[in-house]
């Protein structure tokens, strides 16, 4: 069908998408820092947030006959620093910077060495990242909100100028996904996941699947772009009131 990027490849989410593009006849180029050892894709084992490190591996796919059409844009993450700091007042300036790193800066790094690859190719193509509802509602993530609207704005800015080149843009915003490595970092906070679940209208949190359909539809629908389309059952419409971490016990010295 067509040649994708996928970073972030061997996370929850990645590895989900990865799945869903595979099963529609897809190629991968599956990124991650971690090998997944998986045999139905291409693996780059690379840093997101490394420009040159990224720009070399998609030449040498490209040299290899790799024809980029989609790119889903996924590596990032809040970080445990911010997860265990509930007052914004003592937040360390290097986890913000650090989260904006992580999170927009890598995806703009992603934007930057794929565009020369999408530009030559043809038909329709795409560049879809990976935002959150932390950007849309108060879950008291300053730092990973703040990236995560920036990716928003992304979207925004570039959408008129690459329809001009036929490549669409757009982004997918998942609600809180109980992965592996999310349950591990919550750990702390007694019943995180019961109570958002609670908030969530269609009764349940999302699933990597859920999330996984959400990009594979975004790469289907063709007139689609500038869009951010959000996938959290609802969780964004109904709020539960302060932020979930008060209820929680600070964190020993040797947590964090």
């Amino acid at each position: 069908m067509a040649d994708v990027l996928v970073t972030g490849a061997a996370g929850g989410i990645g590895g989900a998408v990865v799945d869903a593009l595979v099963a529609r006849g897809d190629r991968v180029l599956a990124l991650d820092r971690a090998a997944s050892g998986r045999g139905d894709v291409r693996e780059l084992v690379v840093d997101a947030g490394d420009l040159d490190a990224l720009a070399a591996a998609l030449a040498a796919a490209a040299a290899d006959g790799w024809a980029l059409r989609h790119v889903v844009a996924i590596a990032g993450g809040a970080l445990p620093g911010e997860k265990t700091c509930t007052d914004p007042a003592e937040l360390p300036l290097d986890v913000f910077r650090a989260s904006l790193e992580h999170n927009l800066v890598t995806a703009w790094i992603t934007l930057q060495a794929a565009l020369p690859h999408l530009r030559r190719s043809t038909g329709d193509r795409s560049i879809a990242l990976t935002t959150s509802t932390d950007a849309l509602a108060s879950y008291g993530l300053p730092a990973y909100a703040a990236a995560k609207a920036g990716l928003i704005g992304l979207v925004h800015a570039l959408a008129a100028s690459l329809a001009a080149e036929g490549i669409r843009i757009n982004a997918v915003a998942p609600g809180d996904v109980p992965t592996p490595r999310n349950v591990r970092e919550w750990g702390h906070v007694p019943g995180w996941y019961d109570r958002l679940r609670e908030g969530v209208p269609l009764g349940r949190l999302g699933t990597p699947e859920d999330v996984a359909r959400a990009f594979v539809a975004l790469i289907e629908l063709e007139h689609m772009t500038g869009q951010t389309l959000v996938v959290d059952g609802g969780q964004t419409l109904s709020r539960p009131a302060g932020d979930a971490r008060e209820a929680a016990p600070a964190p020993q010295e040797e947590d964090r």
